[in-house]
């Protein structure tokens, strides 16, 4: 893996937060980098599956944006948000994939995204949620990729949605109507789940 070419942002003072771990790796602290790959290889995983991805190119493109994250890690402005950085790197390599495949939408199966230890409610109050939601990552990998990258970012990782615009490079007002109908899409096929098939047979 090269050296990553740093540059010093005037007038920034580093201090304690996420945003130093950037400019410490360039200065050579071995730990910096890592705790950045422990903080966001969760979301940033976790972003790929719900973009729909297969596995074996989930692991692809993790590695891939994990080593742009690297390489591009001189070029961080450290007054800027790191999450959102990170996020448009990851988008942009989703982007990147898919108009290299010919798999265009790829739907993702009904597996459970992994569990790594986190807290969370008991073993049947987390059967009883799954099995009610277990059609929403299809439906949310079925969905338009604009569609769907809009609802991942603002709905799921909770980004606000002036940064989601930067990080798409897309008009906010692109970034406000795509969630709309994202979330319209997926509200559509909540009523058609929970409507009867009987319904409508009786006068």
């Amino acid at each position: 893996m090269s050296e990553p070419v740093c540059r010093t942002e005037r007038g920034y003072v580093g201090g304690t937060d996420e945003r130093d771990w950037l400019s410490r790796h360039c200065e050579g602290d071995a730990e910096a980098f890592p705790r950045l790959l422990r903080r966001y290889r969760r979301p940033v995983y976790s972003y790929l599956v719900r973009c729909g991805l297969d596995a074996a190119s989930c692991d692809d493109l993790f590695q891939d944006i994990f080593l742009k994250i690297h390489a591009a890690a001189g070029s961080y402005d450290a007054a800027q948000p790191l999450r959102a950085w990170i996020f448009t790197i990851a988008a942009n390599t989703v982007r990147n994939h898919w108009r290299r495949s010919k798999a265009g939408l790829a739907v993702v199966g009904n597996e459970p995204l992994a569990d790594h230890g986190d807290p969370g409610p008991g073993t049947d109050g987390i059967a009883e949620t799954g099995q009610a939601l277990a059609w929403l990552p299809v439906a949310i990998a079925g969905l338009p990729l604009a569609h769907r990258e809009v609802l991942i970012l603002v709905a799921i990782e909770g980004l606000p949605q002036q940064e989601v615009a930067t990080i798409l490079g897309m008009p906010l007002n692109s970034v406000k109507t795509n969630l709309r109908r994202a979330r319209l899409a997926l509200l559509k096929e909540q009523r058609r789940r929970d409507t009867p098939v009987n319904a409508g047979e009786h006068s």
